[in-house]
């Protein structure tokens, strides 16, 4: 089996190849890149947003189904995939093109949905997270002392310091860290109840007793606390660390900062002389990562358009629904973006950029 080359220009087009049977609309929002010259059909972000509270209310019911006599337990990663899919395409592509306004063009509204996705996701109060968004992400200071995501790096004990190697085995310790998620949680809990902005606490408060009255009244809490609270707290900050640490790279230059996240990779490519047990391992092999690997981090990690943020940065007020086709266009008229095939991939990449920096 030769040794595949993931940089080549025509990786996506080897993808088509192999994925011809399947639906080619499906593939391109899977791969998250159109091959070149590809018609794409337009969305709307009205479309995008029905499809993701569609999916939370499909999730709800089937979380409560998997309790129905204890008879269908087998629901319950069911419903988790679909709650954690939807609210961080909430939390992470809707609330964020609501920060820049690109959702609806009468910006009350774009307030009114990212304050009920923040008090929703257990988050910082809208206005609060469109002003640094928007006034340091958004600049100068990226990755620089103030911005979101250095802060994180340094907050979860990320160093210059680091080797790749300790990056990545700091990485899967904050993971599986106990300390960890009940700092982020609570950190997120005291942003959601008891933040500067008064509004937002109470409409918080109000929000969440309707909700914690309606799981009583149709007594629902194996639901509650064994799905939706598992899947808001741990599951959801699993989801947000591993997207921060392919969000940005440390450089000095801000165009070297971002860069596209395919989800796939290229086929496996074989000699004529190669064995039929290589063969047949290398293709299951690329078909079981396909499926089990950028399946869940396309539908978990890099939800809506964060797999092309570099054409965000670019274009921060532009057609978020439409940004992977938008990008590619500027591909193919001749503009200069870089990417990496896989989520890991990327974290590597970003780990190394890391350790390049001096300390702080």
């Amino acid at each position: 089996m030769l040794l595949q080359n993931c940089s080549s220009s025509d990786t996506r087009e080897q993808i088509h190849e192999k994925t011809g049977f399947l639906p080619e609309s499906w593939v391109t929002w899977l791969v998250a890149k159109p091959r070149t010259g590809q018609a794409t059909r337009r969305k709307t972000a009205g479309e995008e947003i029905s499809l993701t509270f569609l999916l939370f209310a499909f999730g709800l019911l089937i979380s409560n189904y998997a309790f129905v006599d204890n008879a269908h337990l087998w629901a319950i990663p069911i419903s988790q995939v679909c709650l954690l899919s939807s609210l961080r395409m909430q939390r992470l592509t809707i609330m964020h093109a609501c920060s820049h306004n690109a959702v609806f063009a009468n910006p009350f509204w774009n307030e009114v949905l990212g304050e009920f996705i923040s008090i929703l996701t257990l988050s910082m109060p809208f206005n609060s997270y469109k002003k640094k968004h928007c006034e340091t992400h958004h600049s100068k200071g990226l990755m620089r002392p103030g911005d979101e995501t250095f802060e994180f790096f340094y907050k979860a004990g990320f160093r210059p310091e680091m080797s790749p190697q300790q990056a990545s085995q700091h990485l899967t310790k904050l993971i599986f860290s106990a300390t960890f998620h009940c700092r982020q949680f609570g950190d997120r809990l005291k942003g959601t109840f008891s933040s500067t902005d008064a509004k937002h606490n109470w409409l918080a408060v109000g929000f969440w007793l309707s909700i914690l009255s309606l799981v009583i009244i149709t007594h629902t809490w194996a639901g509650f606390l064994l799905v939706f609270v598992p899947t808001l707290s741990v599951f959801f900050e699993i989801s947000s660390v591993l997207r921060q640490c392919v969000e940005h790279r440390f450089a000095k230059k801000t165009g070297e900062m971002t860069s596209a996240i395919f989800c796939c990779e290229e086929p496996a490519v074989f000699n004529d002389f190669d064995p039929f047990w290589v063969k047949f391992w290398g293709e299951t092999r690329w078909w079981l990562r396909l499926f089990f690997y950028h399946l869940p981090v396309r539908l978990l990690i890099l939800t809506g358009d964060s797999p092309v943020h570099d054409y965000h940065h670019r274009r921060p007020a532009s057609d978020w629904v439409n940004a992977h086709s938008d990008r590619q266009a500027e591909v193919e008229a001749g503009v200069y973006y870089s990417h990496s095939w896989g989520l890991v991939e990327a974290i590597n990449k970003t780990f190394e950029s890391l350790s390049k920096m001096p300390p702080h």
